[in-house]
Formats: structure tokens, sequence, C-alpha cells
């Protein structure tokens, strides 16, 4: 279902305010590269899974079944990394549209601007394209593309504002829907019933794993220190995935308030406000992001 594209530049169009791009620009640095939040929740889990395996591997003594412990961890490892064809290009179309959006609304012009915007126009649409082709999921619009893809086609600093302008104000229109189908995925991906398991499995496993590694070993500093790392680390997922929730709601509500701020910038306090808000929560998830010391790579 092509975006209908209508010309980008016209004499008549009005450029965008400073602050109306500016809130742009606020908007797409924020959200830049989020997707990495909600990946890290699944890759942590699985390198906590495989850390307090090895634990419990090391409790048992008859050699084949250690081996056959360690090997099911491995399987397990590779389950626990593949994340949904559905949920990957949501992620993906999330990031590339934070960064269309940089470039729409740069104040910059870099002399290689043309080729980022094509580069990046084309893959956004390859990426709803090859999104629409997944079995059961809801077709989003097509033709974003050709947006970012065109818009450096004159020089000149003025002629290049009206070109942002008339693009943004077509570009956020059309990527809202899109935006919420994405953010739903996501939410949908973080309140999975698998990870609520995979977490309560670690709850489960942690302490009775780690006695059994105690009754059969002389554990060293560094193993009680292990201990507590995975502790750590388990209530850091779970603040991670909460804060991850908050923040990819909020993240759509203010791209709404974004939508509405280009059709009416008489006003931007709400969203201002909910630009603050966003950039709050996604501090949040920065900070327990960090706290997770699992994800070694």
């Amino acid at each position: 279902m092509p975006v209908v594209v209508a010309c980008l530049f016209c004499p008549g169009c009005a450029v965008l305010t400073t602050r109306q791009m500016d809130a742009v620009n606020q908007f797409a640095r924020t959200s830049n590269n989020f997707s990495a939040y909600p990946s890290r929740i699944i890759t942590a889990l699985a390198e906590l899974r495989v850390k307090r395996g090895i634990y419990f591997a090391n409790s048992v003594h008859d050699p084949q079944t250690h081996l056959t412990e360690l090997d099911n961890l491995y399987s397990a490892m590779i389950s626990d990394f593949a994340v949904s064809a559905k949920a990957d290009i949501s992620f993906r179309v999330i990031d590339k549209y934070a960064v269309a959006l940089l470039l729409l609304s740069s104040r910059a012009h870099a002399a290689n601007l043309d080729s980022q915007a094509l580069r990046t126009g084309h893959s956004l649409e390859s990426l709803l394209s090859t999104y629409n082709q997944i079995p059961g999921v809801k077709a989003v619009p097509t033709g974003m593309g050709s947006l970012t893809g065109s818009l450096l086609q004159a020089g000149g600093d003025q002629i290049i504002r009206r070109k942002q302008a008339k693009a943004l104000q077509e570009f956020v229109p059309a990527a809202d829907t899109i935006m919420r189908v994405m953010i739903g995925n996501l939410l949908d991906y973080l309140e999975n019933t698998n990870i609520d398991f995979l977490i309560s499995n670690e709850e489960r496993s942690l302490a009775s794993n780690y006695r059994s590694f105690l009754n059969q070993r002389t554990p060293l500093v560094g193993n009680d220190r292990d201990y507590l790392d995975m502790k750590q680390d388990l209530d850091g997922i779970k603040a991670l995935r909460s804060a991850t929730i908050v923040a990819a709601n909020q993240i759509l509500k203010t791209h709404a308030s974004l939508l509405a701020a280009l059709e009416k910038p008489d006003d931007l306090n709400e969203t201002a406000a909910a630009l603050q808000s966003m950039y709050d929560n996604v501090n949040a998830v920065k900070t327990a992001y960090g706290k997770i010391s699992a994800v070694q790579k």
C-alpha cells in the first residue's frame, strides 16, 4: 500500500520553525538505536543462563553427564539468542526511521547528505517491504523511502530547508501508522510470556544450581562473586525490561504529539513536555542497561 508522495518542493511551502525542526531532531536523537535495549534483555538472559548452567555442570562428576549438560547449554543458548523475524525487523525499522528523521531535520548539510538520504531511504523501504512479506503480519505502508531519497536534489540552504519541511510534513504523518505497528511489535516482544518464563526459570534455578555446585566443590572467592553478580544481573534484566516497556509507550505518545506539533505549531509546550518525558524514560533504560554485566562478547 504505497504512500502517495507529493512534490517535495514548491515556492509556497513554508519552512518549519526552528522549534519544530529541533523537536523532530530531539525525537530522532533520543530514539536512535533504541532497539539495542530490548535486544539486550534476551542477550543478557542467554548469557546468565550459560553462566549459571556451567556452575551446575561443574557439580556433576560423571564426564558424559557433564558434557551433556554443556551441550544442552549450547543448544539453549542458540535458541535464546534467536529473535523472531517480526521482532527483528521491527527493531530495525524503528532505528532506521530515527536515522531518516535525523537527516530530514539536520541543520548541517554535508556534501554527502544526498547519498546518505538515498541509502537510508532505500534501506527503510527494503525493511518495510520485507516486513510485509512475513506471514500473518498486518501490512504497513510503503513508499517512505522516496521522501528521504529525493531530499537534496537541489542546492542552497533555503531550498534545502523548504524540501526538509515538505518532506517532514509528509514523512512523519505517513510514518505514524508504521510506528504504531512497530512499537506494538516491540511491546509484544517485551511482554511475551516466553520472556516471563525465562526470567522465572533463572530466578528458580540460580540458587538451586549454585547450591548443587557447593555440595560438590569447595568454592573460591571468585565463585561467590559470580553468584552475587548473577543475582545482580537478574535484577538488572527485570529493571531493564520494565524501563523499556515504559519508554516504548512514551516514544509512541511523543510521536503522536510530534505529529500534532507539525500540523499546529502555535503551541509546542505539550510536545516539549512529551519529549522531556521520553528523554527521561530512555535515560532510565540506559541506566538499567549499563548495570547488567552478564552480556559479554
